[in-house]
């Protein structure tokens, strides 16, 4: 089952965005993330969060629509992404897209739904803004990259060293290298081909591809 929710931050229309939701079973809204659902025409089917960022008229709107709502408390340890996260697991997803994960006033939220990524591994979870999809990449594994030649791809290692990098299709190939923890060498590179490959033998691999055609 594939999962979309509508985080709180500014977001970007597409067709990649078109495309997750076309293909979802299931729409959350983590609080104010409902806004941007319903500018899209989408009516998410469950609002989870304290609600402190959703105006009164709307959840209104929303409830008498039939949208069920899950209401926390303020003081909390999880995020209201995160706890729309969880509930997506719960109800059997097996792949979620977070829609809204950047931008907005705050930059902390937007790091951390980046790291989210990292938490939570039972499940394939993406971030999608715009022309980008960004997803995490765990050693050992191999991840394919389909696009168009000229796609930005950047490669940043997440909680330590990226150990055993190596690269097909990229303008700058990479040999079963180390990228380090904290140093942005592996930001834009490009497609050379339709379709690249990155193998990664130990460590986490944040991948962001953006497509050139929707810049």
């Amino acid at each position: 089952m594939q999962a979309v929710i509508f985080a709180g931050g500014t977001l970007r229309p597409s067709l990649l965005v078109e495309e997750a939701l076309r293909q979802a079973d299931l729409i959350l809204a983590a609080d104010g993330g409902a806004e941007s659902a319903l500018r899209l025409g989408r009516q998410p089917e469950v609002v989870l969060g304290d609600l402190d960022s959703l105006a009164p008229s709307l959840a209104a709107r929303l409830e008498a629509a039939g949208c069920r709502f899950v209401q926390t408390p303020v003081e909390k340890n999880e995020t209201d992404s995160e706890l729309a996260l969880q509930y997506a697991i719960e109800q059997g997803a097996t792949a979620v897209t977070i829609l809204g994960a950047w931008g907005g006033a705050r930059c902390d939220h937007a790091l951390a739904n980046v790291l989210l990524l990292a938490a939570y591994d039972q499940v394939a979870v993406r971030l999608i803004d715009g022309p980008s999809i960004c997803w995490l990449l765990r050693g050992p594994g191999v991840a394919q990259i389909r696009g168009q030649i000229g796609d930005l791809v950047s490669l940043l290692p997440l909680a330590g060293d990226a150990q055993g990098v190596a690269t097909q299709g990229l303008y700058y190939p990479l040999h079963g290298e180390t990228l380090v923890f904290g140093r942005p060498r592996g930001v834009s590179n490009q497609l050379i081909q339709p379709e690249a490959s990155v193998t990664l033998v130990s460590g986490q691999l944040l991948i962001i591809h953006t497509r050139s055609d929707l810049l």
